[in-house]
């Protein structure tokens, strides 16, 4: 099921929101990049619009995990994950050798959207929709969500595509300083080296290429 409709929010509309406290987020990302860059690429799925956005209302994304796990399945695995039952999962080693990881905390509570089950109905919006392999349908979304005032949110909590029992933050960057975020714990996850790694791919039956 694939909806041709543009999303639309009215301005009365009250957002269903969660309140993370005190959490411990993750993070997978390449090597030398600064965990806390938010995307502005506009290539992943819920990044701002590029091509649609005006200058003043452009804004960018941080995406978190709430355990390691979740991240690697995103960032590293991703589509590979589909496969006939009880096969390996092939990925090149030059997608994990230069993978880092990392803790994030806030000083602040986190206020977020929620963008997954019950919440999408009360939205219009269904399932099939926004894990949908194309961005343009959640892109939108994310910029009606970060321009609505009621409240004004921090971000989006929504399900992995990839691991659909756990969630997920796309975290607006106007919250990473305001929300006082900050990176604990930077580590390697080099496969060769880190014994974190080489857990996560036993688990799921990584096997590097």
């Amino acid at each position: 099921m694939s909806s041709t409709l543009v999303p639309a929010l009215d301005a009365g509309f009250r957002l269903d929101i969660e309140i993370v406290t005190r959490a411990v987020l993750h993070r997978v990302f390449w090597r030398g990049q600064d965990p806390l860059r938010p995307s502005v690429a506009g290539s992943n799925r819920y990044d701002c619009p590029g091509a649609s956005a005006k200058v003043d209302e452009a804004f960018g994304v941080l995406y978190l995990g709430f355990d390691l796990d979740t991240c690697w399945m995103e960032t590293v695995v991703r589509a590979n994950v589909v496969r006939p039952a009880g096969t390996d999962i092939a990925i090149p080693m030059a997608k994990m050798a230069d993978r880092w990881a990392c803790e994030v905390t806030a000083s602040e509570p986190l206020v977020l959207a929620r963008f997954a089950d019950t919440a999408l109905v009360h939205l219009g919006e269904c399932a099939s929709n926004i894990m949908a392999d194309s961005y343009l349908r959640t892109q939108a979304w994310a910029r009606l969500l970060h321009a609505h005032a009621l409240p004004q949110v921090d971000g989006l909590l929504y399900r992995s595509r990839f691991m659909s029992d756990r969630f997920c933050i796309a975290l607006f960057d106007r919250a990473i300083g305001a929300r006082g975020l900050r990176v604990h714990h930077l580590r390697s996850l080099h496969p060769a080296t880190s014994a974190e790694a080489q857990a996560v791919l036993r688990r799921y039956n990584v096997v590097p290429t």
